[in-house]
């Protein structure tokens, strides 16, 4: 729970950060890799470096096997980022809009994963996705996000031929259909960003966790350091006006103790004699709950743990199984015949040993 909070608290702060400081594409620089979705065999493939001055087109070549092996040994010679992004137009890209509960907010990406076969006609391993949100319906609780996904049936093919020519692609960079700007920054914020390997994204936030959770940490131990010097000086001086305050009761608890000790010794033999002959408090409570609201006692005896009694129920032949059935009475029996009653019932005599 503690750390979905973070992850949550961290998304809002990110969204108060302007979209031109917190930008990816605002970042070091990149390589880039356009790539055209037509119906050729072999796509040509554009390949370049982007940093904030703008993008260096490095070379073209076509992923057949000439263009590979040109464009693997003219790479060879350039220098270039090692983040490589592989960008694809914006006809690859498909967006739906999903309502969920607002709960879904906590861990939006582990819920939109673990129900995107029935938010797309697709698996979650056939897609490249991402998810934001776009509103929310607190008065109905619901979180409206917008779903961005790229099929990987439209360029897998085409990352083992990459990958032949020293290129990577750890990202998919996809233009929005509505994005305007052909040039400089409007260009680059009307791309999406979709991580290949969602556990990339995962890893990331975990980072980013771990670097929060070490500037508290610090923050403690800086507290851990300074506090326990003023804590002891104060607790140091609270103690010495309490010793002062308590010295007189201390000479009353000691004259009380003493006391105590000459009557404990009484206390004693009293526990002794009792757990000679029994409690007889004890045995009376066990008796009112173990017998039959239609049976009452006429006498009661204990003596040397030895439990007699006689009384009248409405049928007394229960009354065995029902004393012996607890734990604290032992061999009860009869010691009379039981004989009905002139007014009803059943008159009888039961002796038990109590336990100790």
């Amino acid at each position: 729970m503690l750390g979905r909070f973070l992850g949550w608290w961290v998304r809002q702060l990110a969204g108060l950060i302007p979209a031109g400081w917190r930008s990816p594409e605002t970042g070091g620089a990149e390589t880039v890799i356009s790539l055209g979705l037509d119906d050729a065999a072999a796509p040509e493939a554009v390949i370049a470096v982007q940093s904030r001055r703008g993008e260096e087109v490095l070379c073209r070549a076509a992923l057949d096997e000439a263009g590979v092996a040109a464009a693997r040994v003219l790479l060879e010679r350039r220098r270039r980022p090692a983040r490589t992004v592989l960008r694809l137009p914006g006809a690859a890209l498909l967006e739906r809009e999903v309502a969920l509960p607002l709960a879904a907010e906590w861990d939006l990406l582990a819920v939109v994963g673990n129900d995107l076969d029935r938010l797309t006609p697709f698996r979650p391993e056939e897609l490249v996705w991402t998810a934001e949100a776009i509103g929310r319906d607190r008065a109905r609780g619901r979180l409206l996000l917008r779903l961005s996904f790229v099929p990987r049936a439209l360029f897998a093919a085409w990352l083992p031929v990459l990958a032949r020519v020293g290129l990577v692609p750890e990202q998919i960079e996809v233009a929005r259909p509505n994005g305007r700007g052909t040039t400089g920054k409007a260009e680059r914020r009307a791309y999406l960003r979709l991580a290949l390997d969602r556990r990339e994204g995962a890893e990331r936030q975990e980072r980013r966790r771990l670097r929060l959770a070490a500037a508290c940490v610090c923050v403690l131990a800086l507290s851990a350091v300074v506090l326990p010097f003023v804590r002891q000086s104060l607790a140091e001086r609270a103690l010495s006006v309490r010793m002062a305050a308590l010295r007189p009761q201390v000479a009353e608890v000691l004259a009380l103790r003493s006391r105590i000790g000459s009557a404990a010794e009484g206390a004693d033999a009293i526990s002794a004699l009792r757990a000679a002959i029994g409690d007889p408090l004890q045995a009376l409570a066990i008796l009112t709950r173990i017998l039959p609201d239609d049976t009452w006692l006429e006498s009661f005896t204990l003596s040397h743990r030895q439990l007699a009694i006689t009384g009248r129920s409405a049928r007394a032949a229960r009354l065995i199984g029902l004393i012996a059935a607890d734990p604290l009475l032992r061999d009860p029996a009869f010691t009379a015949a039981v004989t009905r009653a002139p007014e009803g019932g059943d008159e009888f005599s039961i002796h038990a040993e109590l336990a100790p």
